[in-house]
């Protein structure tokens, strides 16, 4: 766990044994709401992080279609193909996961934080434990070594596939949105039924 995460289980423990200690309960009692706290609390933390990792791999693998496109077409105009990669880069939107960590690898080479591109990259992979992000830098770092005039082909047909991916998890979504949009109207259906049957329940009751 990280440090902040700690600091987090800490003070939601602490936070609820002053309350329990505040309103007269036992010793016992405080410290098992201390430790209930704790416990949801990294919880929490947990289920957010894996939902945090979860959208920034499904980022990836929607925005990686047209980072190849751009890439492919970069080389087939003479660029070389890191300088086609962070061309493509800078065209992309630049508040989406996959530019946010591609920019940062170019700024690490550029300030020498890294050795150079390539180690860059797999330092990137290794971070970010994405199977689809960590197949396009290992494309990348296997061409760069060995030299390929067939990457533009190469990304021109990944991309197709990844596309292909991308329709598959809009559908997805589409149909996670429409599942949640149930709940409200399930909630409304549920309070009239309530307040219907309530006079009726209520009299029932009465006639006993």
């Amino acid at each position: 766990m990280k440090i902040k995460d700690h600091i987090i289980y800490f003070i939601c423990s602490a936070a609820f044994f002053c309350i329990a200690l505040l309103m007269g309960e036992s010793i016992l009692f405080c410290v098992a709401m201390g430790g209930a706290a704790g416990v949801l609390s990294f919880v929490t933390i947990k289920v957010t992080e894996q939902k945090k990792i979860k959208n920034r791999n499904r980022s990836y693998e929607m925005d990686l279609p047209d980072i190849m496109i751009h890439i492919a077409m970069f080389t087939e105009a003479g660029l070389g193909l890191q300088d086609a990669i962070e061309r493509a880069t800078r065209a992309g939107i630049q508040s989406k996961p996959l530019y946010i960590d591609l920019a940062s690898v170019f700024e690490k080479v550029r300030k020498g934080g890294t050795k150079d591109f390539i180690t860059g990259l797999e330092e990137l992979a290794k971070v970010r434990k994405s199977p689809a992000l960590s197949n396009f830098c290992t494309t990348i770092i296997q061409n760069m070594r060995k030299g390929s005039c067939e990457i533009s082909n190469l990304f021109t047909t990944q991309a197709q596939l990844y596309r292909n991916e991308r329709r598959r998890i809009a559908g997805k979504l589409a149909d996670e949105a429409a599942t949640l949009l149930l709940i409200p109207s399930t909630l409304v259906l549920l309070a009239l039924i309530v307040m219907l049957l309530a006079p009726a329940i209520m009299e029932l009751f009465n006639g006993f």
